[in-house]
C-alpha cells in the first residue's frame, strides 16, 4: 500500500525520524515509482540528514516526473542555499515562483539568498512582498530585521523584530538580534535586558552571552 507508506514517511519526517522516513519512502517507491511528492520528500529526508548531493538527486527525479512541481523546486532552492550555491538557489526559487506567485516561503527565501549575495535591498523586496501575502510570516519579518541591521538601519531592524516577537515572543534569536539593534542604538539597558531575556529561555545560548559580555 504505496500511499499508506507514504504518510508514514511523513509522519516520521514531523517526528525527526529521518532514517526512518527515508526507509518508508524508499518501500513506498518501491512500489510506485511515478510517485512524484514521495520523489520530494525523500529529498527532504536526505537534506535533514545532511546528504544533500542524494536530496538535489532526489528533487530532479521527481521534477523529471513533473518539471512544474513548484515545491520541488523550492526544496532544490534550500538544499543549494545550504550548500552555498546561491545563484542556483535564486533561480530555482525564481522557477517555483513563476509557477506559484503566492508561495510565502519561497518569497521569503528568496530574499535570504539575496541577502546572502549582500543584495539587500532587493532582499528587502523579497521578505515584503511575501510579507504582502501573509503579514504574520514570523520568518519574514525576522529575516528582514537581519537585512535591515545589514544596512544599518536599526530602529527599521528594531521594529521588525518586534513585530516577529509579537509572534513568537520566546525566539531566542530573535530576541538577541533585538538586543543588538538596541546595542547599536545605544539603549543599553534594554539590549541588556533582551540579552538576558534570551538566556532565561536557553541558558547556554554562547552568542547572547557573548554579545551581552561585549
Amino acid at each position: 500500500f504505496a500511499e499508506a507508506l507514504y504518510n508514514r514517511g511523513n509522519t516520521l519526517m514531523e517526528l525527526n525520524r529521518f532514517e526512518e522516513a527515508l526507509a518508508s519512502y524508499d518501500e513506498a517507491l518501491a512500489i510506485r515509482p511515478d510517485h512524484v511528492m514521495a520523489r520530494n520528500n525523500r529529498g527532504s529526508a536526505l537534506n535533514a540528514l545532511k546528504r544533500f548531493g542524494e536530496a538535489l538527486a532526489g528533487y530532479d527525479s521527481a521534477l523529471a516526473l513533473r518539471p512544474d512541481f513548484a515545491e520541488a523546486l523550492f526544496n532544490r532552492g534550500n538544499t543549494l542555499m545550504e550548500l552555498n550555491r546561491f545563484e542556483d538557489a535564486l533561480a530555482n526559487y525564481d522557477r517555483a515562483l513563476a509557477i506559484q506567485p503566492d508561495h510565502v516561503m519561497a518569497r521569503n527565501n528568496r530574499g535570504r539568498v539575496l541577502n546572502a549575495l549582500k543584495r539587500f535591498d532587493e532582499a528587502l523586496a523579497g521578505y515584503d512582498s511575501a510579507l504582502a501575502i501573509q503579514p504574520d510570516l514570523f520568518e519574514a519579518l525576522f529575516n528582514r530585521g537581519s537585512t535591515l541591521m545589514e544596512l544599518n538601519r536599526f530602529d527599521d531592524a528594531l521594529a521588525s523584530y518586534d513585530r516577529a516577537l509579537a509572534i513568537r515572543p520566546d525566539h531566542v534569536l530573535a530576541r538577541n538580534n533585538r538586543a543588538s539593534a538596541l546595542n547599536a542604538l545605544k539603549r543599553f539597558d534594554e539590549a541588556l535586558a533582551d540579552y538576558n531575556s534570551a538566556l532565561a529561555v536557553r541558558p547556554d545560548f554562547v552568542e547572547a552571552l557573548i554579545n551581552r559580555g561585549s
